[in-house]
């Protein structure tokens, strides 16, 4: 009995779960915010409380990788 639960518990663990199929979104599809927006929105979520969550994604500018602010989020704020 004992061996049967064994056997059956490693043939659950073995098992791989389906992958979901990503897309890459190459930069050209991406358009970083500029300073006033990326500045308006954390002032919205300010004034509304909330924080600002910001979302990076990463261009080639002149043969380097640099990160760039795609988009602002409010998030709630974390009191300890």
């Amino acid at each position: 009995m004992k061996y049967l639960l064994v056997l059956l518990v490693l043939i659950g663990c073995a098992s791989e779960p389906k992958m979901t199929e990503q897309q890459l979104i190459m930069d050209k599809q991406i358009q970083s915010m500029g300073r006033s927006e990326v500045i308006d929105a954390v002032k919205q979520c300010e004034t509304s409380g909330l924080r600002a969550i910001t979302v990076f994604g990463k261009r080639k500018i002149n043969g380097y990788t640099a990160e760039t602010i795609v988009d602002v989020t409010c998030g709630p704020k974390w009191y300890y």
